[in-house]
Parts: C-alpha cells; sequence; structure tokens
C-alpha cells in the first residue's frame, strides 16, 4: 500500500485532461470513444490470459513484468504522442493491464485476514485518492504553460514515478502462500492446458448466484468509469465552456468527498454484508449524474454539487464491490476465476467507450445519460440476483464438486 502514491500522484496528474489532450492533438470525440474501446477489446484477451500467466510466473513476478508492459510504455508512448495512431498503440500496450490487476489483487489479499479484506482495499482506495488533490496543480500548470507541453512533462513524470514503484514493489513483497502453492502445481503444465483450465470454469462460475452478481457490478462499473474517465473532461472544456484550471478542481473536491466516505463512514458499516451499500452507492451516482446532465453553461455550483454527490457514491462503490467480489472467489483458483470473470465483464464493457463516443458528438450530456442508464440496469439485476437478499450464503460454485 505504501507504494501506492507513487502510482497515483502521476495517474492523476494527466488523467483529469487525457481526452482535452487527444483532442488537441487532433483527435475526434468519436476516435476518441473507439480508442477507448479498442482497450477494453483487447483486455477480454489479456483478461482471460491473467490467470494462468499470474499461476505460472507467480503474483511478484508477473506483476512487475505486466506493472511495466502495461503502464511504463504507454506513459511513453503518450508523452510522445503526435497524432491518433500513437494513441491505438498505447491502448493497445495498456490493455495489458488486465493481466497486472489480477496478479496484483492475488499479492495484495491472499495472505490479508478475512475480515480485514473491506479494510485493506479502503486503505488502497485512500491512497489513490490522496494522490488526486494533485489535479488543481496540474490545471494551474496546463493555463499557464499550456495543455500539450505540460502533459508531455506530465507523462514524463508518470512514467518515471510508476517505473519506480514498480521496482521497488517488487524488491519488498513476498509471494503469497498461495502463489506457491499454484507455482508447484503449474509447473510442470502447459500453458495451454491452464488456459483450457480457465476456459472449464465458465459453466462453474454461471452456476453460482454470487458470481453472477459481481459479474454484473463489475461491468456496469467498468462501463461507468470508462464514460466518466473518458468524457467528463470533454464535456466540462467543450460542452460546459470551464478552463483547464477550473477542470483540475473537481477532481480534487471528488478525491476529498471519497476520503471523508473512507475515514468516517465506512468505518462505521457492516464489513460483511456488501450489497446494500453497493445499491446505495449506485444510487447516489444516479443522482449525480442526473445533476450533471442538467448543469448548465458555467455552472460551477452545480457541477460542484453533482461531483460532491459522486464522491459519496464513489466512496461506498469502491471497497464494497471489492469486498464483494474478494468474498465470493475460491481462494485456491483466484487468479483464474477472477480473469475469466474479468472476461465476460470486459466483453460487456467495451463497445461503450465507442457508442458515448458517437453519443458526445450529437450532445456533451449524452454520455452520462447512458451511464445513468446503464447502472439503473445494473441494479435491478442485481436486486434480482442478489443472494444476501434472498439470505443464501455467497459462496462461489467453484468451491465444491470434481476439478
Amino acid at each position: 500500500m505504501y507504494t501506492e502514491p507513487m502510482w497515483g500522484i502521476p495517474f492523476n496528474l494527466y488523467a483529469p485532461f487525457a481526452s482535452v489532450y487527444m483532442l488537441a492533438l487532433g483527435v475526434g470525440e468519436r476516435s476518441i470513444g473507439l480508442i477507448a474501446t479498442v482497450g477494453l477489446a483487447l483486455q477480454i484477451i489479456t483478461s482471460i490470459l491473467g490467470g494462468p500467466i499470474t499461476d505460472r510466473l507467480g503474483r511478484k513476478r508477473a506483476t512487475l513484468i505486466f506493472d511495466i508492459l502495461s503502464w511504463s510504455i504507454p506513459t511513453l508512448l503518450w508523452a510522445l504522442a503526435r497524432s491518433e495512431a500513437w494513441f491505438y498503440l498505447a491502448a493497445i500496450v495498456n490493455s495489458m493491464l488486465r493481466i497486472t490487476m489480477t496478479s496484483w489483487t492475488c499479492l495484495f489479499i491472499e495472505d490479508a485476514p478475512k475480515r480485514r479484506v473491506v479494510h485493506f482495499w479502503t486503505w488502497v482506495h485512500i491512497a489513490g485518492i490522496v494522490a488526486g488533490v494533485v489535479s488543481p496543480l496540474a490545471g494551474l500548470l496546463i493555463d499557464r504553460f499550456e495543455l500539450i507541453p505540460m502533459m508531455r512533462i506530465f507523462y514524463f513524470f508518470a512514467f518515471l514515478s510508476m517505473t519506480s514503484k514498480f521496482v521497488i514493489l517488487n524488491i519488498y513483497a513476498t509471494e503469497t502462500r498461495q502463489g506457491e502453492v499454484r507455482l508447484r502445481e503449474t509447473s510442470a503444465a502447459a500453458f495451454g492446458s491452464l488456459v483450457a483450465e480457465s476456459v472449464r470454469d465458465i459453466p462453474r462460475i454461471f452456476r453460482s448466484p454470487g458470481t453472477l452478481v459481481a459479474i454484473v457490478l463489475l461491468a456496469v462499473h467498468a462501463i461507468y468509469i470508462t464514460i466518466r474517465g473518458t468524457f467528463f473532461a470533454v464535456l466540462l472544456a467543450e460542452g460546459l465552456a470551464f478552463s483547464a484550471a477550473e477542470i483540475g478542481l473537481f477532481p480534487a473536491l471528488r478525491s476529498l468527498v471519497i476520503l471523508a466516505v473512507f475515514f468516517f463512514v465506512v468505518p462505521r458499516l457492516d464489513q460483511d454484508r456488501h450489497m446494500g451499500y453497493l445499491l446505495l452507492g449506485m444510487a447516489v451516482t444516479i443522482a449525480s449524474l442526473v445533476i450533471l446532465v442538467l448543469a448548465p453553461v458555467r455552472g460551477l455550483a452545480v457541477v460542484a454539487l453533482a461531483t460532491v454527490i459522486e464522491g459519496v457514491g464513489a466512496g461506498l462503490l469502491a471497497p464494497y464491490l471489492e469486498g464483494f467480489v474478494t468474498a465470493i472467489v475460491d481462494p485456491h483458483h483466484r487468479a483464474r476465476i477472477l480473469a475469466v470473470a474479468n472476461t465476460f465483464v470486459l466483453a460487456i464493457a467495451s463497445p461503450f467507450g465507442w457508442i458515448a463516443g458517437m453519443l458526445s458528438e450529437t450532445a456533451k450530456g449524452l454520455p452520462f445519460v447512458l451511464a445513468a442508464l446503464v447502472l439503473v440496469t445494473g441494479a435491478v439485476i442485481a436486486i434480482a440476483l442478489n443472494p444476501e437478499m434472498t439470505g443464501a450464503e455467497i459462496v462461489d460454485s467453484t468451491r465444491n464438486g470434481p476439478r
């Protein structure tokens, strides 16, 4: 957890302005959405490979290799970008982040006490969110020294800081007990057979109500994050006429609200019953989207209100979604199950970047209408399938039956 700000600070310097940077380099809104869709579509492939690679290489080694491939190299490509093609290439390389998401998640939580998982995830999110307060500084620098040169500096800084983080983590981290078991079990197995094992897990996953709910919620969250992360700055800059300095205020405000939720709300909530807080977080997020879509041009107070409300929703969604997913997955096959589940999540989510890009060309607020509709649909499905509502135990069906 201690190294997370070395990733979070540079990410929060460039992320709020990434889409505006692309626009400044001549990339159209539909292309911005298509680049996001290409990245998500390729993540379907890297996600299914994430489990076998994590088991074969070990959690620690896989995390180092694919952190560097999926983040260090893309930050250099973004820094040097001269045309649309650079962003497509960066999206292709960045798609390998799904491998390191699987390996890093296993490395982080496999040796953690079960009742402390939500607590640990909360602190990871806190580390990232504290880093988000640098966004106003980024906006001020962009206003003072212009967008394109400052964004190139931010991306070069991200390369240096993130790469250092990956190396330091590898030096001080130790392989998990489950990782050592899987290393021994897979050492003599062909890689193709490990991938085939993941494919064979598909029927088992779909027999588990808890896993189905997790896939729906992860997909809905992925769609929402893709739309918001890609088009929020476009809406503010192109639709509501805000400057870069003003745009940088909103991520910082959001970070402060999420921190307040993490410190003062989450510790007082039940750490074992996740679904009620997830649904509450989704409802609050939907309300924030409605307010955002109705914001007038230069409506600083309205966008600030939407940001505060969205921060409350995000503060509930982040730790409880991770906790819910952790609770339902068999520890012995966690890497494989997460990889297969993420494959379905990405297959569902991947078209939405392109769809949102087309909607943004029509009206800048339409991507957020789409995001709200997706969240409503996800909440309805989750309520219908949720085992907590029926009193059933949340357990992955892969825990039982022959292997």
